[in-house]
Parts: C-alpha cells; structure tokens; sequence
C-alpha cells in the first residue's frame, strides 16, 4: 500500500490565521513561574493541581550504586587461568547470577570485582576466603 501523498498548502489559502507577534511589554523572566502578580487566575489553579517534584533517581540497578567499571584506557588488564570444565562452571554460575540478579547484561569481570569488594568490605565473607585460602 502506497503512503498518501502530502500536498503543500500556499499560505495564502490555509484557513488558520497567521500567528500574530506582539512587542515584548516587560523583561523577559527566566526560570520559575514568576510572581502571584504575574499569573493569571487559571495559572493559580493549575498550579494548586500540581503534582508534587518527583524523587530523585535511585541509584541504577546496573552497578546497584557502585562506581562504574574502569573505562578501557584506564583498565589494567588481569588475567584468571581456568581449566576448561571450572570455566564451564564459572560461565554458568554468571549467567545463573544474571537471571537471578534480573539484569541484562553481566560479564565475568564484574562479578570477580565485585567478589573482591565483597571479601574487602564484609569480614566474615572474608574470614571465609582466608580459610580456604590457608
């Protein structure tokens, strides 16, 4: 099926009145509404109706909050050698942790991150890591 075709419409014969410039009678004010004085009665209305401002952003769910991975420039590459069946389950428990955590995307680097902050910031977790360790 063909799209319509649009027509072009001189000026002179559209039925709606040309928009009509007036001076500017006073400074131009930037930012809020202005003054009491300065609003019509329906502007106090609608003001009255408003909704109140809406809540800051919550931190996004990406990072929960977290600072953002190094950009690449900044990144200092780490390498993690695994035997082929534990990278297998390494692979599978990410994507388990991103079905579970509901995220789009989750790579290996950020879990191993966030491990790592994990073990730092929380001491039984890394009472648990030293006992494996030794």
């Amino acid at each position: 099926m063909n799209p319509p075709k649009e027509r072009n419409i001189p000026a002179s014969s559209s039925p709606l009145a040309p928009p009509k410039l007036t001076p500017k009678t006073g400074p131009l004010k930037v930012g809020g509404r202005g003054t009491e004085e300065d609003q019509a009665p329906e502007e106090r209305r609608d003001q009255e109706h408003e909704l109140p401002p809406a809540q800051p952003p919550r931190p996004g769910r990406t990072r929960g909050g977290r600072r953002p991975p190094p950009s690449a420039a900044d990144a200092i590459p780490t390498t993690i050698r695994f035997d082929p069946e534990e990278s297998a389950e390494v692979d599978q428990f990410v994507l388990e942790l991103r079905v579970q955590a509901q995220r789009r995307n989750l790579d290996k680097a950020e879990v191993f991150r966030e491990v790592l902050r994990l073990a730092r910031e929380h001491d039984a977790t890394r009472r648990a890591l030293l006992k494996r360790l030794r």
